[in-house]
């Protein structure tokens, strides 16, 4: 037996729609040990089932991609990444099946041939990428094949993610999305996230600050979490830098301490304070 674990990830990164991805250091594991037949264990009740599960799903893909039969077994799940709230969860199951039916047929893929199927079956690059990679990743596509790009980030910015208590679905924010965008709003985001790299590299937080003013999503979306507001008052206040964690409810703030942590407590939020992600990584048992 083996487990695969997998980091959760904050995309978008504001001016970064469908681009720019974070890893962050809260886990999703997932073991996978031969069987007879396919067995399910620690999922809800609803996924303990060949026809929901996504892990299981994104197994069998990697068997299709390299025409086999897929090998039965037996899943398991230790979850930690809060459950469609802007943080990758579903990422997450991609990656962990994709990865597991790669490590249970000896590795015959590569990375890059993993990261191509995780992003076809998510689609779009911006979660898994940095789930895959870890660090700050930026991804393109071109002829039907993704490239990612991966940053260093200064160890001198903290990440701080504050979790309504509820959900919000991808396709609820994507239905709040205008059909059509003026050129001024995307050359502000196209001048803002050339830079993001270098801003994140050197820690830079007062400029990752003027950075994070985006125009194609985040003025939508804000509508749909009904703490944006006060939550972003608190950061300007302190002079650090939020955004919506993906499609949301999730706000990520970056930090150079967790001062404002107090301050944010009186919201009555979930908030966790996780280091800078690494890549997917697979531990024997």
């Amino acid at each position: 037996m083996f487990w695969v674990k997998v980091n959760a990830t904050s995309a978008n990164l504001c001016v970064g729609f469908d681009v720019l991805g974070v890893a962050l250091d809260i886990p999703n594991s997932f073991s996978f040990e031969k069987s007879n037949n396919f067995e399910f264990e620690g999922f809800e009740k609803e996924y303990l089932t060949t026809t929901n599960n996504m892990v299981y799903d994104s197994y069998c893909e990697v068997f299709k991609y390299l025409n086999k039969e897929p090998i039965p077994v037996k899943i398991g799940f230790k979850g930690s990444i809060p459950v469609s709230r802007g943080l990758g969860s579903s990422s997450s199951l991609i990656v962990g099946g994709v990865f597991g039916a790669n490590h249970i047929l000896g590795d015959v893929l590569s990375m890059d041939e993993c990261f191509q199927i995780c992003a076809r079956l998510e689609g779009h690059p911006d979660n898994v990428a940095p789930a895959i990679y870890g660090n700050l990743v930026a991804s393109y596509k071109m002829d039907d094949k993704y490239y990612p790009n991966v940053y260093e980030v200064s160890d001198k910015l903290k990440f701080i993610t504050v979790i309504p208590n509820y959900k919000l679905s991808t396709k609820k924010a994507r239905g709040v999305l205008p059909k059509e965008l003026s050129y001024s709003d995307i050359v502000n985001n196209l001048s803002r996230i050339v830079n993001i790299p270098k801003a994140f590299k050197d820690g830079d937080l007062k400029l990752i600050r003027h950075l994070f003013n985006d125009k194609l999503h985040e003025p939508y979306r804000s509508t749909l979490i009904k703490e944006y507001s006060d939550v972003k008052e608190i950061c300007d206040k302190e002079n650090v830098a939020c955004c919506i964690s993906g499609s949301g409810s999730t706000m990520l703030i970056i930090a150079y301490n967790y001062d404002i942590v107090l301050k944010l407590k009186a919201l009555n939020l979930l908030i966790k304070t996780p280091s800078l992600g690494s890549g997917v990584s697979i531990v024997e048992e």
